[in-house]
Parts: C-alpha cells; sequence; structure tokens
C-alpha cells in the first residue's frame, strides 16, 4: 500500500487465527476505509490491524468494521448490503469465480515462516476487535 513505517503504531500481541494457531502482529494504524463507489458509498475512519500471514486475502473485516458500515453480509450470496451516506441501500457483489479461487488457494496456504529482511513490506490486514473479553 505504499504507507510509510512511520504510520504504523506497535502492537506487540499475537492473535489466534481461524485455526487456533497464533498470528504475529506488526501493528496498526488508523485509516479511512471506502466501501462502495465515490459517488454511492460510505467512508469510515477504522483502526485496522497489519499481521504476519500467508494469506490468499488481502484484508478481513471483522464484526466492529461491518457494525461501523452499517453492514448486512449473506455469504451464500456473497454479497454484503450497507446505507450509504446518500441514503439508498448499496449493494456489493462479490465475483464468484474469484472467490472460489481464494477459498481453494486458502486450503493450500502453507505454514507462514518469518521472510528475511527485505526493502518492501508485504502485511495482510485485519481491523482491530476492541473487544476485551480475556476469559477465553
Amino acid at each position: 500500500m505504499n504507507l510509510s513505517e512511520d504510520l504504523i503504531v506497535p502492537y506487540n500481541e499475537q492473535i489466534v487465527g481461524f485455526s487456533g494457531e497464533r498470528v504475529d502482529t506488526r501493528g496498526y494504524l488508523d485509516l479511512c476505509t471506502r466501501i462502495g463507489s465515490r459517488r454511492d458509498g460510505r467512508e469510515v475512519r477504522l483502526r485496522i490491524l497489519l499481521v504476519e500471514a500467508n494469506t490468499s486475502y488481502n484484508v478481513l473485516l471483522g464484526r466492529p468494521c461491518l457494525n461501523a458500515f452499517g453492514a448486512i453480509i449473506s455469504t451464500l450470496h456473497l454479497a454484503m448490503k450497507f446505507l450509504p451516506d446518500k441514503g439508498t441501500i448499496c449493494t456489493v457483489h462479490a465475483d464468484q469465480q474469484i472467490a472460489g479461487q481464494c477459498y481453494a488457494a486458502g486450503l493450500k496456504v502453507a505454514p507462514y515462516s518469518r521472510p528475511r529482511k527485505q526493502h518492501r513490506s508485504e502485511v495482510a490486514m485485519t481491523n482491530l476487535d476492541p473487544r476485551t473479553n480475556t476469559e477465553d
């Protein structure tokens, strides 16, 4: 994304991945995030958590992000509906072929191994869940 490393706020905690594995974090940053087009979209400032993960996804949107947008998700229809700034309901459809390719690639992802120092940074992003339930 060509973001300056100075924008990343350190966050040295691990998160738990889908299969129970621990995932290292690089930090977080606050970004204005837009869903939809400029004409029919909505923009919200979100706290994005950068993680070190080998994944076929570029970003994972959690419940706090979806709630901030007031989004309703249908995984069956690969669609998301939300109320944009202008008031008419917007629908975002996923490409079924690409979604299938991502799913298949996700099944083949090898375990993450920390790369050697590189000149450019590659990270996966997810939004930081502000809940503090530590009993799990």
